[in-house]
């Protein structure tokens, strides 16, 4: 939000989690910070290469929404220094760019997804995130420029059904970094599910309301009756709504929300399972909810967010629940007219911070 107001607010933050083994309480201490404020460096994936250096992932997009877009891809070297004197602080900073160069298109989704300890990263295809299909840089300090991919897993057809079925009303698109999964087998990733406002608020079309009645709205079923032309072309409008204490509030043009997938660890690297739509609940609720990062914490799983383009949080899932939320993708490819977005139900705790 600051920087779609002309101002420039990034941060680059080293934060250290500790569970508190008697009520699981996280506490979240910040052992420093640099403030970037030079350029616009939105939606950065922090992730791990082959030999454990930390990098950074951008993807600053050029051009206009609608028109010739492009992006420029590129990685930073991230430098963390701590030092042990009264109490840890470390100080990060950036390194040099290094271009991540594909000539085969100009890329309109910026969401690629590096994998956790390698030179792979998944290319998300705009839309419907498939085929599955992956450049290996060789190294992240001198990446070998790709005019094609270098695997491609194409033994699904569950993508082409999302376009078929919901045209431009649901976007599926990479998020998180992928990290490989306890026994080596498979790798998880959080991505990102973008839905028109009027799948689940009634209210962002004129009208609809009056039609459909006060039910909650979780999918987008009933825009799915509209004709095929209808779908690829229905406008995205900011809306306003009544909020808590009938106070007015203003929602974003699209609905932002998570969803978590899975996939083999073995070459061509094939999708097997994944989830529907997660979201986390957000005050004023203005419609972008943004997964940018996954880590293993114990068991359980982190993924940090941004919640409304103004601030960064960190939600804890826990291995089993991730279990339960995964759908075989055979089966999903069945289910896809039902495909929902629904918020989970999270406990009352809160985590704990210092300075």
């Amino acid at each position: 939000m600051d920087a779609w107001n002309g101002s420039k607010a990034n941060l680059l933050a080293v934060v250290r989690l500790k569970r508190n083994r008697t009520d699981g309480q996280l506490a979240a201490t910040l052992l420093g910070h640099r403030y970037l404020n030079q350029t616009n460096l939105e939606d950065g994936r922090l992730f791990r290469d082959a030999r454990g250096r930390v990098f950074l992932y951008l993807s600053v997009p050029m051009g206009r929404y609608g028109g010739a877009r492009a992006s420029v891809n590129v990685v930073h070297r991230i430098y963390v220094n701590c030092t042990k004197a009264a109490s840890i602080a470390c100080d990060a900073r950036m390194g040099p760019a290094r271009l991540l160069t594909y000539m085969g298109s100009l890329a309109w989704d910026k969401n690629w997804v590096p994998w956790n300890g390698t030179s792979l990263m998944a290319y998300s295809h705009y839309g419907t995130l498939g085929p599955h299909s992956v450049f290996n840089w060789t190294s992240y300090r001198e990446p070998v420029p790709h005019t094609g991919f270098d695997y491609v897993a194409n033994s699904t057809t569950l993508f082409s059904r999302f376009k078929t079925t919901y045209g431009s009303l649901v976007h599926l698109s990479g998020g998180t970094p992928a990290i490989l999964e306890p026994g080596g087998q498979s790798y998880l990733a959080i991505g990102h599910v973008r839905v028109h406002p009027g799948c689940l608020h009634p209210a962002a079309i004129p009208g609809l309301s009056e039609l459909l009645g006060p039910a909650v709205r979780t999918n987008c079923a009933h825009l799915l009756k509209l004709p095929t032309e209808a779908k690829e072309s229905i406008p995205f409008h900011s809306f306003a709504f009544m909020g808590p204490g009938n106070r007015p509030l203003k929602h974003y043009h699209v609905d932002y929300s998570f969803f978590i997938y899975r996939f083999s660890a073995t070459p061509p690297f094939e999708l097997t399972h994944m989830s529907h739509g997660i979201l986390p609940p957000s005050p004023g609720h203005f419609g972008i909810t943004f997964p940018i990062g996954l880590e293993r914490f114990g068991s359980d799983y982190v993924i940090a967010y941004g919640d409304a383009d103004q601030a960064s949080k960190l939600m804890v899932l826990k291995r089993g629940d991730v279990e339960r939320l995964l759908v075989p993708i055979n089966l999903m490819e069945r289910l896809v007219r039902s495909y929902s977005i629904c918020t989970l139900p999270f406990p009352n705790t809160n985590i704990t911070g210092s300075k």
